[in-house]
């Protein structure tokens, strides 16, 4: 029994999610195929979409409408930032816009009140996280968003850490995305880390690793400081996180994937198959009644 179109969408769904770094819309292209309803498509992927540009921090360029300032900025799509009209807003530049997932455009961009988000501690933190996108990120984005918590009564202050590595031409992509969460009314940072990758030559092999973190900072006289003492510290774990990564790398390289691979003959010496053929002759020669 052939599925509806619907049926078929419902179950693309986890394949869209679920998608490789930098490979949404190979697999976007695939679900197109096998659906053929382009118009239930757009109508039902849609929020589909969203929810991955969302969840994945997708770094949108936005053009100033006003032409006597910068012209272009970087925005990232979160949760944090988005409103309840379902705009983005971007702290820095002090704009609100909309955003097309299906086809990845900016749209309605104006000029939003900063006073409704920014403030001197949030513009201290975005000071410290470009310089440590710099150090550490060159190729990312950093973006500090003030954020009501899970109680809505108590102000937190998110940092939005992503970097994408696309190299399709050598067959692979990766993603390096962080959230760090900081109440000031507690010193408590949490963090939410995870790395994603995608080797596809001559195989498939991905790479999936999250880690999370519940720290604290500590109290500090000199509240300026403070921006300078939670990037100290998201440093200090992050690093820790990647020197862990490559020591399990590097025993899973030793342990798993050697028991992968086909072990030696009871000869305990290699086959040289260049010299099957030759072995052959040689017993079907000697096979031979002599005359």
């Amino acid at each position: 029994m052939e599925l509806s179109t619907s049926e078929k969408l419902q179950r693309a769904v986890d394949f869209l999610k679920s998608g490789p770094p930098g490979e949404i819309d190979d697999v976007f292209n695939d679900i197109r195929v096998i659906i053929d309803d382009d118009k239930q498509l757009q109508e039902e992927i849609g929020p589909i979409l969203a929810e991955c540009n969302i969840q994945q921090f997708y770094a949108a360029e936005i053009e100033h409408p006003d032409s006597s300032e910068s012209s272009k900025t970087v925005a990232l799509l979160t949760e944090y930032n988005q409103l309840d009209s379902g705009s983005f807003i971007d702290y820095d530049a002090g704009l609100s816009f909309d955003f097309d997932h299906l086809r990845l455009e900016v749209k309605n961009v104006s000029v939003c009140d900063t006073e409704s988000g920014q403030d001197e501690f949030r513009d201290q933190l975005q000071a410290e996280a470009n310089k440590y996108k710099d150090e550490h990120f060159p190729g990312g984005h950093i973006k500090v968003f003030p954020n009501l918590g899970k109680s809505e009564t108590s102000l937190e202050y998110v940092i939005c850490i992503i970097n994408n590595k696309y190299n399709p031409d050598n067959y692979w992509n990766g993603r390096y995305q962080a959230s760090w969460k900081f109440n000031p009314d507690t010193n408590e940072l949490n963090g939410e880390l995870s790395v994603r990758i995608h080797y596809y030559e001559d195989g498939n092999v991905q790479l999936a690793i999250s880690n999370s973190f519940h720290l604290e900072i500590s109290p500090s006289a000199d509240y300026s400081s403070l921006p300078k003492s939670i990037f100290s510290l998201i440093s200090k774990e992050e690093k820790q996180f990647q020197l862990n990564v490559n020591k399990n790398y590097a025993h899973l390289n030793e342990t798993t994937f050697k028991d992968l691979r086909r072990k030696l003959p009871l000869t305990k010496s290699k086959i040289d198959w260049l010299k099957i053929a030759s072995y052959n002759l040689n017993d079907e020669l000697s096979a031979v009644p002599q005359i």
